[in-house]
């Protein structure tokens, strides 16, 4: 009886053992891949203020979406047209308070980011709070992290200038 009971004793603590185990690797893929998408997150600030598309491309999906302060979409298309026409422009983007939580192959981003720009010459300086959407992407070999969508709330406004612009230019008549 005695020897029953030790060799489960046994069985239990080498289970424990292995769930221990494979809880720390969990533990210590999520940090890593929390480290990736802080890391994708600044370079892709980085790439907006150089005009880096070949960067943009490389972290944002070819479906990426855009929810404005307003609650328009903006397509990754629309959005590369603006930046590379000059339309909006980046001085600098500073993320701040980044909160990541990894589901698995999702991850949500929670941010606040100061930025000097300008849209059609007039300046949409301020501090945004953003939530961005990443996924693993299972369409390349390396199973790499792409971000899929951003929604912007506004913080801060010069004159309300860039609500009547942002509606009058991307209102749904030419969003299509």
């Amino acid at each position: 009886m005695q020897r029953i009971l030790i060799n489960s004793l046994s069985v239990i603590a080498v289970c424990l053992a292995v769930v221990q185990a494979m809880a720390a690797e969990k533990n210590a893929k999520s940090a890593n891949d929390e480290q990736i998408i802080r890391q994708l997150m600044q370079e892709w600030a980085e790439a907006l203020v150089k005009g880096d598309q070949a960067a943009i491309d490389r972290i944002t999906s070819a479906d990426w979406m855009l929810t404005d302060p307003q609650g328009m979409l903006i397509s990754k298309a629309q959005s590369d047209a603006h930046r590379k026409s000059g339309t909006v422009k980046f001085e600098s983007f500073k993320l701040d308070e980044l909160k990541v939580r990894v589901y698995g192959d999702t991850a949500v981003v929670h941010g606040l980011a100061t930025r000097k720009s300008s849209y059609q010459g007039k300046d949409t300086s301020g501090q945004y709070r953003s939530t961005d959407v990443f996924i693993k992407s299972i369409r390349t070999d390396m199973g790499r992290w792409t971000e899929a969508e951003q929604a912007l709330q506004i913080g801060m406004l010069n004159d309300n200038w860039y609500q009547h612009q942002y509606r009058s230019n991307f209102g749904p008549s030419k969003l299509g």
